[in-house]
Order: structure tokens, then sequence, then C-alpha cells
């Protein structure tokens, strides 16, 4: 009886103009040696700066930057490189008030990933009990996730955690500009803040990963905030 061969996955498109946002494997599916992150709320994008100017292009490949021209422009003068391609999201989490959250005690995750960048977000969704509100009108931010090419580089193949410190350096963050935060297990206390912050849920990624435009990728995965 032959061996059953499972078929190599599908090359990325040639040219990132064609690149989309990488999709999440199964909800709840362990990973390996996980970056933990907040699961942000929003519109899922790829940012593309080049030439001076910021192209923003949403999951199903529509270029939406005259809609969010002013996250595009603040992108842009966010930019500490000569070219970027980025993944993250437009939402008005990270520019929301979070007054009566305790921050005493949290430390950053990692050198350059403060934590305060996190500290001005809540989640779309609320959970039961929570006194936050979105404030509509707060502006739009957008929140780098990943970094999938630098200075013409493409980083596809380049573990997330990599990736991750690249990105810490790429850009100048302010208040419609973040990077996400994120931390490796144990995560202990930063549940708790998350949580009351409005996050519902937490986005695990393997730091070995790579990245798959446009494609599944079973090392990231969704799991709900835990309770304790």
């Amino acid at each position: 009886m032959p061996f059953l061969r499972r078929a190599a996955p599908p090359a990325p498109p040639e040219s990132p103009e064609q690149w989309r946002p990488q999709q999440f494997g199964r909800r709840g599916r362990p990973v390996r040696d996980p970056l933990i992150e907040p699961s942000w709320g929003g519109v899922r994008i790829l940012a593309r700066f080049e030439l001076g100017r910021t192209l923003l292009v949403d999951e199903e490949g529509v270029d939406c930057t005259d809609e969010f021209a002013v996250v595009a422009d603040a992108i842009t003068a966010a930019v500490l490189a000569e070219a970027l391609i980025l993944d993250g999201f437009l939402t008005v989490e990270p520019t929301q008030a979070t007054a009566g959250v305790a921050i005493t005690g949290i430390e950053p995750p990692s050198a350059g990933q403060l934590m305060t960048q996190m500290l001005v977000g809540t989640r779309r969704s609320r959970p039961s009990g929570s006194t936050h509100r979105l404030d509509p009108d707060r502006p739009i931010a957008f929140v780098a996730v990943d970094l999938l090419s630098i200075d013409g580089t493409g980083l596809l193949d380049v573990p997330l955690l990599e990736r991750k410190r690249l990105l810490d350096g790429a850009l100048q963050t302010g208040e419609l500009v973040r990077v996400t935060p994120f931390v490796r297990p144990p995560i202990g206390t930063f549940v708790a803040t998350w949580r009351a912050l409005g996050f519902g849920a937490l986005a695990f990624k393997a730091a070995n990963s790579r990245y798959l435009p446009g494609r599944r990728n079973a090392d990231w995965s969704i799991f709900p905030t835990p309770i304790k």
C-alpha cells in the first residue's frame, strides 16, 4: 500500500501587493511556545508604506485608504524605514479612556513592548459586569501586530519572535499608531488586567511561526480570556 503524502501548501503570492492577512487556525487549538497578546476587534488590514505613502487593504483586498485617510497619514508619519508592510487592526479600542483600571505592579512584558500601549484600550464586546464603555467620539487607531516586510526584504519565513523585535523598532508609536503588547507564559496577573480592560479573548501565536498570507495557520489560535 503506497504511503499517502500530504500535498505541500501553496506558495504565497510572489507580489506583496497580492498578500492578504493571515488567518487563524482552529479556535482553542493548543499552540507550542506561544506569544500571547490581546485579541483586538475592528477591521483587519495590511498597511503598505512605500514612496512616502501608506496604502490600507482589508482582508478582501479592498483598498480602504481614503476611508481611513487620517490613520494612513499617521502611519506614514510613524514609519522609521524606507518601506514596510504591516499586519494590524483599525480599531477604536486603543484610544478609549480607562479610568479606574489599576496598573500598579504591571511590568513591561519585554524590552520595547510597553504595557501602557495596551492599558489605554478596551474590547468592542464587553463581558457582563464591565463598567467600561466605548466612546464613539474617540478616533480610530491602527494597532500593528506583525511585520511582513521591511525595506524591500520579505519576512514571511522569519520566526514570529524576530518579526516582533523588528516591528518594535519600525514605528514611532503615538495615539493613532500602536504596537500590540505580548507576553510569554506564565501570564499571571496580565490575565486579570486584560480581562478588566474588556478583552474577551487572547491570541496565542507560536514564537517560531512563519507568516502565510491569506491562509490559515495552525500555529495561531484564539482562546477566551481565562476567568481566573
